[in-house]
């Protein structure tokens, strides 16, 4: 069988070259790609993660020419609208569908499976009372201003690993980047979010929320969640068993 695993991987954010599956589990000869590159025929794909399941049924590494299975794994649901043309012709396209936004019945429930690294097995001691990870592209165009002193990342620097110790090294995390919410809530770090859209409001246990404009005045109300890591663990898991079933059924 030709398994081919595609997401956003030639990018320098740090979540969407992060999020695929095929970095936390044994595949066998299976491959990653970009998905925005034509795509060789294949027997079944694997999408995701991340907010790309409104582009997929346009992205270039779809292959058209037969009929493969399709499976989308922690891809960002949420519309902006009621209704959307574009997702339903990517739900059409995918013979099942892993959302990242709990609360949307329409599909199982699939967080990003970055959850799986062992990186939050490690006992990572916090250094400061707050720091900030930010999105690099988004940051501005929210106009906030993070006071000179206070411990940043930007999401497009570096690497997963780095990303994943400067989030710990802070007791309190605020951030503007889906996956440094993400992250620090797994990490069980106290977590205050400031969103730009409304992807930011499926987390599976809650963050707190804050503006451009009042986060300052909310550094005290970050919300932490001890068994978040393990709730999207086994939901991870319990998703997987559902993929790995209907690969079975293609070597049949």
């Amino acid at each position: 069988m030709n398994l081919i695993f595609q997401h956003l991987r030639q990018t320098a954010n740090i979540g969407d070259f992060s999020c695929s599956p095929f970095d936390y589990f044994d595949w066998g000869s299976a491959t990653v790609k970009d998905m925005r590159d034509p795509s060789a025929p294949y027997d079944a794909c694997v999408f995701g993660g991340g907010k790309i399941f409104g582009g997929l049924a346009e992205a270039k590494g779809v292959n058209r020419e037969r009929s493969p299975l399709h499976i989308a794994w922690g891809v960002g649901t949420r519309q902006t609208f009621p209704f959307s043309p574009k997702y339903l012709r990517a739900s059409k396209l995918c013979n099942l569908v892993g959302s990242r936004d709990w609360g949307d019945r329409r599909y199982d429930f699939a967080p990003c499976a970055s959850c799986m690294s062992p990186l939050f097995d490690e006992n990572m001691t916090p250094e400061h009372d707050v720091v900030f990870y930010l999105h690099g592209g988004k940051t501005e165009k929210q106009n906030i201003r993070i006071p000179k002193g206070m411990p940043q990342k930007a999401n497009n620097v570096g690497t997963f690993e780095d990303s994943i110790r400067f989030i710990a090294s802070g007791r309190t995390v605020i951030s503007n980047s889906y996956h440094g919410v993400y992250w620090s809530l797994l990490l069980g770090r106290k977590t205050i979010c400031i969103p730009f859209s409304n992807k930011f409001f499926g987390y599976r246990m809650s963050p707190a929320y804050a503006t451009s404009k009042n986060w300052l005045s909310k550094l005290d109300t970050g919300i932490a969640h001890a068994d978040m890591l393990d709730v999207c663990r086994s939901s991870t898991i319990k998703f997987k068993a559902k993929v790995d079933a209907l690969l079975a059924g293609l070597d049949r």
